[in-house]
């Protein structure tokens, strides 16, 4: 039997993280679709190449990357032409006009679907400069490049291939391919409004890379102490804020009370959150409160996967892999009354609303659908809880 052998660059973070854990194996997955009369073998952190040889590669950076059945597919026979390797365009990249944000798994699959067929209203898109984050070869062009580059530098170097040459086949693209934004990275702005007025000290669970609590040092002139509980994110971290402490939360020793604790994205990855509402409720000084964004499970997007059969996993978003517990507004309500608090208030997280869920509504209607529009169009929750 042939064989494809996928050959990933895992970095520390990463395979610490059972969300782009899950991403890899979604990969794996998905080319074991696009190959299915191949032996699909998945190799982490290769030094060299491994034992015996594979008719066709996968080379995978350090990057958090998406790859579907239907751009392997796409790739597959790009390889089963003329061409040596084959590159995916990144999503951000191909100069798609999307009619809608992306939030699902199938939403991605949909604009992938358009792009294959040549309908998603792209540019011609060129062969993308870097091997990485993907690139599909032959036996022969591997070993080729590594005549001139070692594997590990290959799969971790994006101008690995600047000096090299080409070696013999030409160097195509084809499918799409969807690159992830830094987990431990991401800056949250929009918390700011909902932090108390003359805050001086801010408790951050899960701070990441520190770096919202970065901004709100800058902005507010506070002090932010972290809590993080993946070490090498968290030494990060303290390079960026007051103090950080690695752990969790519901077992560090914190002696002090803070204005405000903040949590983005977090009780819902909990299996005893109710215990975390109660640890930071601890935490607060009198008049401080805990400020929490929280996804809303009845999204449009969500809420119409559902209509479609489809209930899919992403390392990130709304259907997060490592997802506990899921809200809607109500079902956030009723949490937090049972969990003992009585004073709250709940503010959406707006987004677009498609027309089509309008014309589902009219329709509907006679057939006693009820749609709450508010709710199809919350993305999150922000709840604010006055200690």
């Amino acid at each position: 039997m042939p064989a494809l052998r996928i050959l990933k660059a895992l970095d520390p973070e990463s395979a610490g993280s059972p969300e782009f854990r899950y991403l890899l194996s979604h990969l794996h997955l998905e080319a074991r679709r696009a190959f299915p009369d191949h032996a699909v073998e998945l190799f982490e952190n290769p030094a060299e190449l491994p034992p015996g040889e594979a008719d066709t590669y996968l080379l995978l950076g350090p990057q958090n990357v998406m790859l579907c059945a239907g751009s392997l597919g796409a790739m597959r026979e790009r390889l089963v032409g003329a061409a040596a390797q084959v590159r995916p365009v990144r999503l951000a990249d191909a100069g798609i006009a999307l009619p809608e944000p992306i939030y699902t798994l199938r939403g991605f699959e949909r604009v992938e679907a358009r792009y294959l067929s040549g309908s998603a209203g792209a540019n011609t898109t060129p062969v993308p400069p870097s091997h990485l984050p993907a690139t599909l070869l032959t036996a022969r062009a591997l070993r080729e490049l590594l005549d001139q580059v070692p594997l590990d530098r290959l799969l971790r170097d994006p101008q690995a291939l600047a000096a090299a040459s080409p070696g013999s086949g030409a160097i195509e693209t084809a499918g799409l391919c969807h690159e992830f934004i830094d987990y431990y990275g991401e800056v949250r702005e929009d918390v700011v409004p909902f932090l108390p007025a003359g805050v001086q000290d801010v408790l951050e669970v899960g701070c990441g890379r520190g770096v919202t609590g970065a901004y709100l040092q800058r902005q507010l002139g506070c002090r932010v102490t972290g809590v993080e509980l993946h070490p090498e994110v968290a030494a990060d971290a303290a390079t960026r804020l007051h103090a950080v402490l690695v752990g969790d939360l519901q077992t560090l020793d914190i002696p002090e009370r803070f204005d405000a604790v903040l949590g983005c994205e977090i009780v819902e990855h909990l299996p005893e959150a109710a215990a975390f509402l109660a640890r930071a409720r601890e935490l607060i000084r009198p008049g401080g409160q805990i400020v929490l964004s929280i996804p809303n499970v009845g999204h449009w997007s969500v809420v119409e996967d559902l209509l479609a059969g489809r209930w899919d996993y992403l390392p990130i978003g709304l259907l997060c892999y490592t997802h506990y517990r899921f809200f809607t507004q109500k079902t956030l309500d009723d949490w937090l009354r049972r969990a003992g608090w009585t004073r709250f208030t709940i503010h959406p997280q707006t987004t677009e609303l498609p027309d089509r869920f309008d014309r589902l509504a009219e329709t509907g209607a006679p057939l006693g659908f009820a749609l709450d529009r508010l709710s199809l169009s919350t993305k999150g929750f922000y709840a604010v809880l006055e200690g």
